[in-house]
């Protein structure tokens, strides 16, 4: 029994980010004037790690994704004044994040390796897209375009509701979608996922004119 405890304790270990290890680098993410979003491609290596300043507002909607040469690579996103605590955790998440800001102030998007990964001293090549909008546009905005296969009506629910299983990490059938909705430059499907302990959960499904995919936006505010 003790021999078990000692290996799942050595196991949750290689898994956990190597956020303790080394100063935290920071730097401000500055959009162009009339720009929403920036893109940033960077490297780190074993124990880097990089803090992206973000200003925003309570309300807004951030929008945040990685693409990275290692899969021991994630970000959290850290709120104004919470310390180390992270509203989102990427290496349980995934890389990618959307959701309404609940303060004012710089929001932290730090992007690291895992602590197996950083021992070894390994490199991350990566690209961190970064936007953030005014809950006022998000319903109204124009769809970005995408490069997915364009679908039919009848399949765009059944597309949707695997996308969100995957990024919420339940079964399809805990989720349920709602009628097509036309938008400037596209469509898009609202509804719910069941999380259990956690709660009904509200997302948006974005598809672009020609019925591509888009991305799944969280919905509910606060991470509630």
């Amino acid at each position: 029994m003790k021999k078990a405890m000692i290996a799942t304790v050595a196991l949750s270990a290689l898994a956990m980010p190597a956020i303790a290890q080394a100063p935290v680098r920071s730097e401000r993410v500055q959009f162009a004037r009339g720009a929403a979003s920036k893109v940033i491609k960077a490297s780190l290596k074993g124990y880097d790690m990089v803090d992206y300043l973000v200003g925003a507002r309570a309300g807004q909607t951030m929008n945040v994704r990685l693409q990275t040469s290692n899969a021991s690579s994630y970000f959290n996103v850290i709120a104004p004044g919470a310390g180390d605590s992270a509203m989102f955790v990427g290496s349980s998440a995934g890389n990618s994040f959307s959701g309404r800001l609940p303060a004012n102030g710089d929001y932290r998007i730090r992007v690291y390796l895992m602590r197996n990964a950083a021992r070894r001293n390994e490199v991350a090549n990566y690209t961190l897209t970064v936007s953030v909008q005014a809950l006022a546009a998000t319903a109204a905005q124009v769809m970005p375009a995408a490069t997915g296969p364009a679908l039919t009506p009848g399949n765009m629910p059944a597309y949707c509701r695997g996308e969100v299983s995957g990024q919420y990490g339940t079964r399809p059938a805990y989720v349920k979608t709602g009628a097509i909705a036309k938008a400037p430059g596209g469509f898009f499907i609202d509804g719910t996922v069941d999380k259990g302990s956690e709660g009904i959960k509200r997302f948006r499904c974005r598809f672009d004119a020609q019925r591509r995919f888009v991305d799944v936006m969280a919905m509910t505010p606060d991470g509630k």
